[in-house]
């Protein structure tokens, strides 16, 4: 915290030098229906629009929600159909946590729901997602891509912006980042330090019937969440229109962390005579942590060549990911009354990764509106290690290593993919069609007798998408696209882990991956620049769906693993709209309601079910002067069912006042999340011989202060089509 301090000092003392040194004119202030103006040095600040659409994609502005400032990437997300986020900030879209995340087009650190909480929401300009990717896009993930691309400014000179994030549950988030651009040449740098928490109520109910004993847990007690990250980047860009190069070095440190403090009572019934054992009652006090840090450097790396103005170029880049001392630890505690510890563990799990990837893209236009593109993705992810665990011994008062559990592993996935893909317009109507082939191998050692295994195999993704411009602007779009969710490293460990001391994990090495067909239809029309309706229909189906399954482990403790559990489909709605409803008020609604059916291929390990899953957001901005905005937000997330259990609906609002200083430099923003502290999470699952009920309730207040400061003129640059993009898409 000190360095963070003393590294915050020099930045500030950096803009105040900056500050001192500007000239400026002052001309009277102006004002146009729909838009704020104001003419300092040629400042113009407009509303952008919520979501655009393009052929393969939907971009979401962050701009708009001013309640994300001082978040991360999830709080954006949070207002756009079919998201939810639960009481530990993990995020799902259309009911999956299946998606891929990246940063300009590159992989992101970590993995979904991680790595969209390490990114600063300041330091975003949009995010897109992508649902039905076409072929030129990587088949992994079942629910799409989310591509989270990054603010950069072009303009001469020096220039930079400083955020600072304070909440009132401990949380802070610490960003800069300074550009220094000389004719086609951009120098930049950042540093991020974020501290992300939450904190929550748990409590929960088990009931286990093995060997003749029930046995019904009750656990209550306060339950954190941590989620950090410091890191610097430095990058230089050199692009003269015709070649584009770029090379960026970042590292740092991440960490996430979760604890609880629980009191448990353990009741265990005989339920017929020939087991062995007596009725029971008993009183514990646990503490639980769970933690995941490790080191990072990256290098990321592109060029492009431009052979003339119309499209026709060559791109090679290359992304390299180094993860050393990593460890993943679990510690479970428990004590009785007196406070002399009756049982516990605590277990290792020692890591080192990369992560490489290299991409090589041609583009061909062969006329004003068609082009074929090819290319070709070298991909390889490492992970070894070894994992170790130890156990209370009550009698001998100590903590004893398991050497039976001691594993030492190795994982290797290879990808070698290629690609094409053709595109064209032929007036009002767009076509896009493509296929994508994949040579994937997986290879896992390891030490444990019978769990190391080798497989090679060939996928073909194919992807098609159609649009049409009707001549009042409304416009409608289809799109197919065969995709894929493989396993993790982590989803595959055969080992036992302990997440608390009712509670322990193990992986699967024989899961199979997710096949889905996805399709999609959107139609969207646009009134005027201040109104625009979007309605999308989609279907999903799936095979071999990844779900955990909770079994009966010993007298109390369950058992968590990984399985393919059956067939699901997916079909429903969403719709969005962006109004203006006065000159001072504009509204953002959006809405999912859709129908999902699950069969189970094992009866034992849970039951069909079909339900009707619904969200909603209603956000509210009012312009109360130019520079004074207050934003109103309303969610609505409906039931969610899985293999085993279903979630309760429950409701939220969120409140934000945000306000521009010293000619927009300066911007303050106060967020209150959660303000009539109705967010709850009600869980119940049920499978042979368990019952588990989990209530969890956010601790309130929560309240975030961003400030926000730009010097030298410090704006988003206009984007070009490609830039940044994974895809550039047919300008629909």
């Amino acid at each position: 915290m000190r360095r963070l301090l003393f590294v915050f000092g020099v930045l500030l003392s950096s803009i105040a030098a900056f500050a001192q040194n500007e000239t400026t004119l002052q001309i009277d202030s102006l004002s146009l229906t729909g838009m704020e103006l104001e003419l300092d040095q040629s400042v113009v600040v407009s509303e952008r629009k919520y979501m655009v659409y393009k052929l393969d994609k939907k971009t979401i502005s962050a701009a708009n929600d001013i309640f994300a400032a001082g978040g991360t990437a999830i709080d954006i997300l949070e207002s756009t159909p079919s998201v939810r986020v639960d009481a530990d900030g993990e995020l799902t879209f259309r009911g999956s946590s299946g998606f891929k995340v990246y940063v300009n087009g590159k992989p992101a650190i970590g993995e979904g729901s991680q790595a969209l909480a390490q990114i600063p929401a300041s330091a975003i300009e949009n995010i897109e997602i992508i649902t039905v990717p076409s072929a030129r896009y990587e088949s992994d993930g079942d629910v799409g891509i989310i591509n989270v691309i990054t603010k950069k400014d072009r303009s001469a000179g020096t220039n930079g912006a400083v955020n600072l994030s304070l909440s009132t549950l401990g949380s802070y988030n610490f960003d800069a980042l300074v550009n220094h651009n000389v004719g086609k040449s951009r120098w930049y740098a950042g540093l991020t330090a974020l501290d992300i928490r939450t904190h929550s109520d748990f409590h929960q109910e088990k009931t286990t019937t093995m060997d003749g004993i029930e046995t019904r847990s009750v656990s209550d007690g306060p339950r954190r969440g941590i989620r950090q990250r410091y890191s610097g980047k430095v990058g230089y860009e050199f692009d003269n229109g015709t070649d584009d190069f770029l090379l960026e070095l970042e590292g740092g440190y991440t960490n996430r962390v979760r604890t609880g403090d629980m009191d448990y009572s353990d009741r265990r019934t005989v339920l017929y005579s020939s087991a062995t054992a007596f009725d029971a009652t008993a009183s514990y006090i646990s503490h639980d942590v769970y933690s995941l840090d490790e080191n990072i450097a990256i290098l990321n790396t592109s060029y492009t060549h431009k052979f003339n103005d119309n499209g026709h170029k060559i791109s090679a880049s290359y992304y390299a990911k180094y993860d050393w001392n990593a460890m993943e630890y679990y510690e479970s505690n428990m004590f009785d009354a007196a406070g002399g510890r009756v049982d516990g563990s605590l277990a290792y799990e020692s890591e080192h990764r990369w992560n490489r990837k290299g991409y090589l893209d041609y583009t061909l236009p062969y006329s004003a509106t068609g082009k074929l593109e090819a290319g070709y993705e070298y991909s390889r992810y490492i992970e070894d290690g070894d994992y170790s665990i130890k156990f209370w011994d009550r009698a001998a008062q100590q903590y004893d290593w398991r050497d039976d559990l001691y594993n030492i592993y190795y994982y290797c996935r290879t990808m070698n993919s290629v690609y094409t893909q053709w595109s064209d317009r032929f007036g009002p109507l767009s076509l896009q069609a493509g296929l994508r082939a994949d040579n994937r191998h997986d290879f896992l050692e390891i030490t444990m007798s019978g769990a190391s295994r080798d497989i090679r195999k060939w996928e073909l993704f194919p992807s098609a998408h159609v649009g049409y411009n009707f001549p009042d602007g409304s416009a409608v779009t289809l799109g197919y696209s065969y995709r894929t969710n493989r396993p993790n490293i982590w989803q595959l460990e055969p080992y036992i882990t302990y997440e608390d001391y009712y509670t322990a994990m193990v992986g699967n090495p024989d899961i199979l991956p997710e096949m889905i067909n996805a399709y999609e239809l959107n139609l969207r029309k646009n009134f005027g620049e201040a109104h625009s309706l979007s309605a999308t229909l989609f279907y999903r189906d799936r095979k071999d769906k990844m779900d955990r399954i909770r079994v009966a482990y010993l007298p109390g403790v369950t058992l968590d693993s990984l399985a393919n559990v059956g067939l699901d489909k997916s079909a429903g709605v969403e719709l969005s709209a962006q109004l203006r409803v006065a000159k001072y008020w504009s509204i953002i609604a959006n809405g999912s309601a859709y129908y999902y059916d699950f069969r189970i291929y094992n009866p034992a390990q849970g039951r069909d079910a079909t339900s009707f899953n619904y969200e909603a957001f209603l956000g509210n901005t009012f312009t109360l002067s130019p520079t004074t905005r207050l934003q109103f937000d309303a969610n609505l997330v409906g039931p969610a069912v899985s293999s085993q259990g279903k979630q309760d609906p429950y409701f939220y609002c969120n409140l934000t006042l945000r306000e521009q200083l010293f000619k927009r430099k300066l911007t303050a923003v106060l967020a209150f999340r959660d303000i009539f502290a109705t967010a709850h999470y009600n869980n119940r699952r049920e499978a042979n011989n368990i019952i588990s009920l989990t209530r969890i309730r956010p601790i309130y207040p929560s309240i975030t202060l961003t400030l926000s400061y730009t010097f030298n003129e410090y704006r988003q640059a206009d984007r070009r089509s490609d830039a940044g993009e994974l895809f550039e898409g047919s300008q629909f």
